[in-house]
């Protein structure tokens, strides 16, 4: 049992070192979670004495890989995928975000995500936005978690077409972002396996968050109401 316990300790350390601390939180044991604690602890003191850069990133959770993005990456990567995807960008480069077109994006997602000295391999966010004057935008939030590296993504569509190819298949967490932005916005995502709404009913009528949203009067014989008066 002992020696069992020592490898369960060594692996949750070496995970906790590598910033994964529920490895130990979730031990029920609680003498178990202790001495893994106090492993742990032992551990990061141990690496403080050694000043190797790698084992300091360890610590710190920093990369030690070179950034050769930190002074504007939405302009580096948006001049990167100009020259990789010509013809793909809307519009000049922006210090705050990167517009492209839709028609490559499925392609141009799959290249940031896998491209050695880019690695955006989180998707934090899609957002969706109506701009008025019939054209409707989503946003994508990524970030290399080897790089530390941040950039936004847009793509602006026409209310009339409005279709972005689907990148749920590139970073799986765009499975439920999309499915959001469909619901709230009626932005088709094609190719997304499963495209339906998330929060709504899937009988519901119209896109709650575009401008010219109106609420239906009933569903399925009862009475929306227009003013949540006795919700809270």
């Amino acid at each position: 049992m002992s020696d069992e316990r020592d490898k369960l300790i060594a692996e949750v350390v070496e995970k906790a070192l590598q910033g994964e601390m529920d490895a130990i939180n979730n031990i029920e044991d609680r003498v178990t979670r202790s001495k893994a604690k106090a492993a742990l602890a032992k551990a990061k003191r141990a690496q403080t004495a050694d000043s190797s850069p790698q084992i300091e990133a360890s610590i710190t959770g920093e990369s030690t890989a070179p950034n050769t993005l930190s002074d504007n990456p939405n302009q580096k990567v948006g001049e990167r995928i100009s020259e990789k995807f010509p013809d793909s960008r809307d519009g000049e480069v922006a210090d705050t975000h990167i517009q492209l077109k839709p028609d490559q994006w499925n392609e141009i997602a799959a290249w940031l995500k896998t491209e050695e000295d880019l690695l955006f391999d989180s998707l934090q966010c899609i957002t969706g936005i109506d701009l008025g004057e019939n054209v409707l935008e989503a946003r994508y939030n990524l970030h290399s978690m080897k790089h530390r590296n941040a950039i936004e993504i847009r793509i602006a569509v026409s209310r009339d077409i409005a279709q972005i190819p689907s990148i749920e298949q590139v970073w799986r967490i765009g499975d439920w972002f999309e499915r959001e932005t469909y619901d709230m916005y009626g932005i088709r995502f094609t190719g997304h396996r499963d495209l339906r709404r998330i929060l709504l009913p899937e009988d519901w009528e119209g896109w709650p968050l575009r401008k010219d949203y109106e609420v239906q009067e009933t569903y399925h014989g009862i009475m929306v109401p227009k003013v949540k008066e006795g919700w809270e």
